[in-house]
Protein backbone atom coordinates (compact mmCIF):
# COMPACT_ATOMS: atom_id res chain seq x y z
CA UNK A 1 0.00 0.00 0.00
CA UNK A 2 1.08 3.58 -0.63
CA UNK A 3 2.27 5.41 2.48
CA UNK A 4 3.66 8.72 3.72
CA UNK A 5 6.88 9.17 5.66
CA UNK A 6 7.25 12.30 7.79
CA UNK A 7 10.87 13.27 8.36
CA UNK A 8 11.32 14.18 12.02
CA UNK A 9 14.78 15.74 11.57
CA UNK A 10 13.45 18.07 8.88
CA UNK A 11 10.53 19.13 11.05
CA UNK A 12 12.76 19.81 14.04
CA UNK A 13 15.15 21.79 11.86
CA UNK A 14 12.27 23.94 10.63
CA UNK A 15 10.96 24.51 14.15
CA UNK A 16 14.44 25.40 15.39
CA UNK A 17 14.70 28.08 12.69
CA UNK A 18 11.20 29.45 13.24
CA UNK A 19 11.52 29.48 17.04
CA UNK A 20 14.67 31.54 16.74
CA UNK A 21 12.92 33.91 14.34
CA UNK A 22 10.05 34.68 16.73
CA UNK A 23 12.09 34.59 19.94
CA UNK A 24 10.98 31.27 21.43
CA UNK A 25 8.82 28.23 20.77
CA UNK A 26 6.15 29.60 23.13
CA UNK A 27 5.40 32.34 20.57
CA UNK A 28 4.40 29.92 17.83
CA UNK A 29 0.80 29.06 17.04
CA UNK A 30 1.25 25.97 14.85
CA UNK A 31 -1.35 25.85 12.09
CA UNK A 32 -2.74 22.30 11.92
CA UNK A 33 -5.96 22.91 10.04
CA UNK A 34 -7.18 20.60 7.26
CA UNK A 35 -5.41 17.49 8.51
CA UNK A 36 -2.22 19.44 9.23
CA UNK A 37 -1.92 20.47 5.58
CA UNK A 38 -2.20 16.82 4.59
CA UNK A 39 0.47 15.62 7.04
CA UNK A 40 -1.99 13.98 9.45
CA UNK A 41 -3.58 16.00 12.25
CA UNK A 42 -3.13 13.74 15.26
CA UNK A 43 0.27 12.24 14.43
CA UNK A 44 1.68 15.66 13.56
CA UNK A 45 0.16 17.33 16.64
CA UNK A 46 1.75 14.74 18.93
CA UNK A 47 5.15 15.26 17.35
CA UNK A 48 5.21 19.04 17.64
CA UNK A 49 3.78 18.89 21.17
CA UNK A 50 6.69 16.61 22.12
CA UNK A 51 9.04 19.15 20.55
CA UNK A 52 7.60 21.85 22.81
CA UNK A 53 4.92 23.65 20.81
CA UNK A 54 2.24 24.88 23.24
CA UNK A 55 -0.32 26.42 20.89
CA UNK A 56 -2.16 25.26 17.78
CA UNK A 57 -4.54 26.64 15.17
CA UNK A 58 -7.29 24.52 13.65
CA UNK A 59 -10.28 24.94 11.37
CA UNK A 60 -13.14 23.82 13.65
CA UNK A 61 -14.19 22.25 16.94
CA UNK A 62 -13.95 18.76 15.49
CA UNK A 63 -10.23 19.21 14.79
CA UNK A 64 -9.69 20.98 18.10
CA UNK A 65 -11.31 18.18 20.09
CA UNK A 66 -8.97 15.56 18.58
CA UNK A 67 -5.85 17.33 19.85
CA UNK A 68 -7.22 19.13 22.91
CA UNK A 69 -5.03 17.30 25.43
CA UNK A 70 -1.80 18.14 23.61
CA UNK A 71 -1.78 21.95 23.80
CA UNK A 72 -2.30 24.80 26.25
CA UNK A 73 -4.37 26.83 23.79
CA UNK A 74 -6.09 26.08 20.50
CA UNK A 75 -7.28 28.85 18.19
CA UNK A 76 -10.35 27.83 16.17
CA UNK A 77 -10.56 29.82 12.95
CA UNK A 78 -14.09 29.09 11.72
CA UNK A 79 -17.09 27.88 13.62
CA UNK A 80 -20.79 28.70 13.45
CA UNK A 81 -22.03 30.93 16.27
CA UNK A 82 -24.40 28.28 17.62
CA UNK A 83 -21.51 25.82 18.08
CA UNK A 84 -19.39 28.16 20.20
CA UNK A 85 -19.22 27.05 23.82
CA UNK A 86 -16.83 28.27 26.54
CA UNK A 87 -13.84 25.98 27.00
CA UNK A 88 -10.67 26.51 28.99
CA UNK A 89 -8.42 25.64 26.04
CA UNK A 90 -10.39 26.87 23.03
CA UNK A 91 -10.08 30.36 21.58
CA UNK A 92 -12.88 31.15 19.14
CA UNK A 93 -12.30 33.55 16.27
CA UNK A 94 -14.91 36.29 16.04
CA UNK A 95 -15.21 37.91 12.61
CA UNK A 96 -18.17 40.25 12.97
CA UNK A 97 -20.20 42.46 15.28
CA UNK A 98 -23.09 40.02 14.87
CA UNK A 99 -20.94 37.13 16.14
CA UNK A 100 -19.84 39.22 19.12
CA UNK A 101 -23.49 39.65 20.06
CA UNK A 102 -24.17 35.92 19.72
CA UNK A 103 -21.10 34.58 21.54
CA UNK A 104 -21.91 33.15 25.01
CA UNK A 105 -20.59 34.98 28.08
CA UNK A 106 -17.17 33.95 29.42
CA UNK A 107 -16.11 32.58 26.03
CA UNK A 108 -12.46 33.19 25.17
CA UNK A 109 -12.25 34.90 21.80
CA UNK A 110 -9.74 36.18 19.27
CA UNK A 111 -11.01 39.28 17.48
CA UNK A 112 -10.11 39.33 13.81
CA UNK A 113 -9.60 42.70 12.14
CA UNK A 114 -9.96 43.34 8.42
CA UNK A 115 -6.88 45.42 7.67
CA UNK A 116 -7.29 45.19 3.90
CA UNK A 117 -7.86 41.62 2.78
CA UNK A 118 -11.64 42.15 2.78
CA UNK A 119 -12.42 38.49 3.35
CA UNK A 120 -13.56 38.46 6.97
CA UNK A 121 -13.00 40.27 10.25
CA UNK A 122 -14.48 43.46 11.67
CA UNK A 123 -13.70 46.78 9.99
CA UNK A 124 -11.08 49.00 11.58
CA UNK A 125 -13.69 51.64 12.41
CA UNK A 126 -15.76 49.00 14.28
CA UNK A 127 -13.13 48.43 16.95
CA UNK A 128 -14.72 50.84 19.45
CA UNK A 129 -18.11 49.13 19.11
CA UNK A 130 -16.48 45.71 19.35
CA UNK A 131 -14.66 46.60 22.56
CA UNK A 132 -17.90 47.84 24.13
CA UNK A 133 -19.65 44.58 23.23
CA UNK A 134 -16.77 42.51 24.61
CA UNK A 135 -17.01 44.41 27.88
CA UNK A 136 -20.82 44.45 28.09
CA UNK A 137 -21.18 40.75 27.20
CA UNK A 138 -18.49 39.50 29.57
CA UNK A 139 -16.25 37.97 26.89
CA UNK A 140 -12.61 37.06 27.49
CA UNK A 141 -10.52 38.76 24.80
CA UNK A 142 -7.43 36.61 24.30
CA UNK A 143 -6.01 38.37 21.25
CA UNK A 144 -6.53 40.66 18.30
CA UNK A 145 -5.23 39.50 14.94
CA UNK A 146 -5.29 40.00 11.19
CA UNK A 147 -4.22 38.22 8.01
CA UNK A 148 -2.16 39.69 5.17
CA UNK A 149 -3.40 39.29 1.61
CA UNK A 150 -0.05 39.69 -0.13
CA UNK A 151 2.68 38.74 2.33
CA UNK A 152 4.14 36.31 -0.23
CA UNK A 153 4.29 38.91 -2.99
CA UNK A 154 6.78 41.64 -3.74
CA UNK A 155 5.03 44.98 -3.32
CA UNK A 156 3.78 47.61 -0.90
CA UNK A 157 0.48 46.02 0.17
CA UNK A 158 2.13 44.04 2.96
CA UNK A 159 3.50 47.23 4.52
CA UNK A 160 0.16 49.02 4.09
CA UNK A 161 -1.65 46.28 6.02
CA UNK A 162 1.08 46.20 8.68
CA UNK A 163 0.58 49.90 9.22
CA UNK A 164 -3.16 49.39 9.54
CA UNK A 165 -2.58 46.71 12.17
CA UNK A 166 -0.18 48.95 14.04
CA UNK A 167 -2.93 51.56 14.23
CA UNK A 168 -5.23 48.89 15.71
CA UNK A 169 -2.69 48.17 18.44
CA UNK A 170 -2.51 51.85 19.33
CA UNK A 171 -6.28 52.29 19.24
CA UNK A 172 -6.94 49.26 21.44
CA UNK A 173 -4.49 50.47 24.06
CA UNK A 174 -6.66 53.59 24.31
CA UNK A 175 -10.00 51.75 24.26
CA UNK A 176 -9.07 49.19 26.93
CA UNK A 177 -9.17 51.95 29.56
CA UNK A 178 -12.48 53.30 28.26
CA UNK A 179 -14.17 49.87 28.53
CA UNK A 180 -12.18 48.44 31.45
CA UNK A 181 -10.61 45.70 29.34
CA UNK A 182 -7.36 43.87 30.05
CA UNK A 183 -4.16 43.84 28.02
CA UNK A 184 -4.45 41.49 25.07
CA UNK A 185 -2.12 39.67 22.68
CA UNK A 186 -1.55 40.63 19.05
CA UNK A 187 -0.61 38.44 16.08
CA UNK A 188 -0.50 39.09 12.37
CA UNK A 189 2.27 37.03 10.79
CA UNK A 190 1.71 33.91 8.75
CA UNK A 191 4.71 31.92 7.48
CA UNK A 192 5.55 34.20 4.58
CA UNK A 193 5.03 37.36 6.62
CA UNK A 194 7.35 36.07 9.32
CA UNK A 195 10.07 34.98 6.89
CA UNK A 196 10.22 38.41 5.28
CA UNK A 197 10.03 40.35 8.57
CA UNK A 198 13.33 41.62 9.94
CA UNK A 199 12.11 42.58 13.41
CA UNK A 200 9.30 40.45 14.83
CA UNK A 201 7.21 42.57 17.20
CA UNK A 202 3.96 40.64 17.77
CA UNK A 203 3.17 38.34 20.67
CA UNK A 204 2.64 35.28 18.47
CA UNK A 205 3.07 34.10 14.89
CA UNK A 206 0.74 31.65 13.14
CA UNK A 207 3.06 29.25 11.35
CA UNK A 208 1.79 26.82 8.74
CA UNK A 209 3.56 26.08 5.46
CA UNK A 210 7.04 27.04 6.77
CA UNK A 211 6.76 24.47 9.55
CA UNK A 212 6.03 21.86 6.88
CA UNK A 213 9.19 22.88 5.04
CA UNK A 214 8.35 25.46 2.38
CA UNK A 215 9.42 29.06 1.82
CA UNK A 216 6.82 30.48 -0.60
CA UNK A 217 8.38 33.92 -0.95
CA UNK A 218 9.55 35.07 -4.41
CA UNK A 219 13.19 34.50 -5.29
CA UNK A 220 13.91 38.20 -4.79
CA UNK A 221 13.88 37.47 -1.04
CA UNK A 222 16.63 35.58 0.75
CA UNK A 223 15.57 31.95 0.93
CA UNK A 224 15.26 30.21 4.30
CA UNK A 225 16.83 26.74 4.64
CA UNK A 226 13.54 24.98 5.32
CA UNK A 227 13.22 21.26 4.64
CA UNK A 228 10.03 19.55 3.39
CA UNK A 229 8.72 17.08 5.95
CA UNK A 230 6.42 14.88 3.87
CA UNK A 231 7.45 12.16 1.41
CA UNK A 232 4.90 10.08 -0.52
CA UNK A 233 5.73 6.46 -1.46
CA UNK A 234 3.93 3.95 -3.66
CA UNK A 235 4.40 0.21 -4.06
CA UNK A 236 4.55 -1.80 -7.27
CA UNK A 237 1.43 -3.67 -8.42
CA UNK A 238 2.72 -5.07 -11.69
CA UNK A 239 5.49 -4.71 -14.30
CA UNK A 240 5.71 -5.09 -18.07
CA UNK A 241 8.17 -4.66 -20.94
CA UNK A 242 7.09 -1.85 -23.27
CA UNK A 243 8.18 -2.04 -26.92
CA UNK A 244 8.83 0.85 -29.29
CA UNK A 245 5.53 2.34 -30.44
CA UNK A 246 3.40 0.81 -27.69
CA UNK A 247 1.15 3.12 -25.72
CA UNK A 248 0.47 3.17 -21.99
CA UNK A 249 -2.71 4.02 -20.06
CA UNK A 250 -6.01 5.71 -20.85
CA UNK A 251 -6.17 7.29 -24.29
CA UNK A 252 -2.71 6.01 -25.12
CA UNK A 253 -1.30 9.51 -24.67
CA UNK A 254 2.12 8.11 -23.86
CA UNK A 255 3.90 6.40 -26.77
CA UNK A 256 7.26 4.69 -26.20
CA UNK A 257 10.11 5.88 -28.42
CA UNK A 258 12.38 3.13 -27.04
CA UNK A 259 12.02 -0.16 -25.21
CA UNK A 260 11.79 0.11 -21.43
CA UNK A 261 10.19 -1.26 -18.27
CA UNK A 262 6.88 0.20 -17.10
CA UNK A 263 5.52 -0.54 -13.64
CA UNK A 264 2.14 0.21 -12.12
CA UNK A 265 2.15 1.69 -8.60
CA UNK A 266 -0.67 1.86 -6.06
CA UNK A 267 -1.46 5.57 -5.79
CA UNK A 268 -3.74 7.65 -7.99
CA UNK A 269 -6.09 10.58 -8.07
CA UNK A 270 -8.47 8.64 -5.80
CA UNK A 271 -5.78 9.07 -3.13
CA UNK A 272 -5.59 12.81 -3.73
CA UNK A 273 -2.74 12.74 -6.24
CA UNK A 274 -3.32 15.32 -8.94
CA UNK A 275 -4.40 13.81 -12.28
CA UNK A 276 -1.47 14.04 -14.68
CA UNK A 277 -2.52 13.75 -18.35
CA UNK A 278 0.91 13.94 -20.04
CA UNK A 279 0.92 17.72 -20.50
CA UNK A 280 4.64 18.26 -20.02
CA UNK A 281 7.12 15.93 -18.35
CA UNK A 282 6.54 14.94 -14.73
CA UNK A 283 8.97 12.79 -12.75
CA UNK A 284 9.25 11.14 -9.37
CA UNK A 285 11.80 11.95 -6.67
CA UNK A 286 14.52 9.88 -8.38
CA UNK A 287 13.76 11.28 -11.85
CA UNK A 288 11.69 8.36 -13.17
CA UNK A 289 9.14 9.39 -15.80
CA UNK A 290 5.43 9.18 -15.16
CA UNK A 291 3.85 7.57 -18.22
CA UNK A 292 0.49 8.71 -19.56
CA UNK A 293 -2.61 9.61 -17.62
CA UNK A 294 -2.87 9.01 -13.87
CA UNK A 295 -5.60 6.49 -13.02
CA UNK A 296 -7.94 6.64 -10.04
CA UNK A 297 -6.03 4.06 -8.00
CA UNK A 298 -2.71 3.74 -9.79
CA UNK A 299 0.02 5.42 -11.79
CA UNK A 300 2.42 4.09 -14.46
CA UNK A 301 6.08 4.94 -14.05
CA UNK A 302 9.21 4.08 -16.04
CA UNK A 303 10.78 2.10 -13.21
CA UNK A 304 11.28 -1.44 -11.94
CA UNK A 305 11.60 -0.54 -8.26
CA UNK A 306 9.42 -2.45 -5.80
CA UNK A 307 8.50 0.86 -4.19
CA UNK A 308 9.15 4.40 -5.29
CA UNK A 309 9.12 7.88 -3.79
CA UNK A 310 6.54 9.86 -5.77
CA UNK A 311 7.74 13.15 -4.28
CA UNK A 312 9.60 14.47 -1.24
CA UNK A 313 9.14 18.09 -2.28
CA UNK A 314 5.88 19.20 -3.89
CA UNK A 315 7.34 22.27 -5.60
CA UNK A 316 7.77 20.51 -8.96
CA UNK A 317 4.24 19.13 -8.81
CA UNK A 318 2.78 22.52 -7.93
CA UNK A 319 4.50 24.06 -10.97
CA UNK A 320 3.28 21.24 -13.22
CA UNK A 321 -0.34 21.82 -12.21
CA UNK A 322 -0.11 25.61 -11.99
CA UNK A 323 -1.04 25.65 -8.33
CA UNK A 324 0.61 26.07 -4.92
CA UNK A 325 2.38 23.52 -2.72
CA UNK A 326 -0.44 23.76 -0.15
CA UNK A 327 -2.87 22.43 -2.76
CA UNK A 328 -0.77 19.35 -3.53
CA UNK A 329 -0.27 18.51 0.15
CA UNK A 330 -3.75 19.09 1.50
CA UNK A 331 -5.38 16.88 -1.15
CA UNK A 332 -3.58 13.73 0.06
CA UNK A 333 -6.12 11.25 1.42
CA UNK A 334 -6.34 10.84 5.21
CA UNK A 335 -6.58 7.09 4.51
CA UNK A 336 -2.94 6.92 3.47
CA UNK A 337 -0.84 5.64 6.38
CA UNK A 338 1.52 8.24 7.85
CA UNK A 339 4.58 7.56 9.97
CA UNK A 340 7.40 9.65 11.45
CA UNK A 341 10.96 8.44 10.90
Amino acid sequence: MSYILLHRDNLHSNLDLLSKKVGGIEKIFAVLKDNAYGHGLEIFAKEIANYGVKRAVVRDIDEASKIKNLFQEILILSEKDEQIKPDSKFIFTVNSIKSLKNTPKKTTIALKIDTGMHRNGIAIDELDRACKLISDNGLNLHSIFTHFRASDELGSEFFWQKQNFLSIKTKYNELKHKYNLKNTFFHSCSSSALLRTKGFDDDFARIGIAMYGYDTLPNSFDKSPLKPVLELFAQKISQRHIKVGERVGYGGVYRADKEHISSLYDVGYGDGLFRYVKNGDLTTTNGSKILGKTSMDSISIQSDLEEISIFNDTTLWAKQFNTIVYDILVKLSPKIKREFI
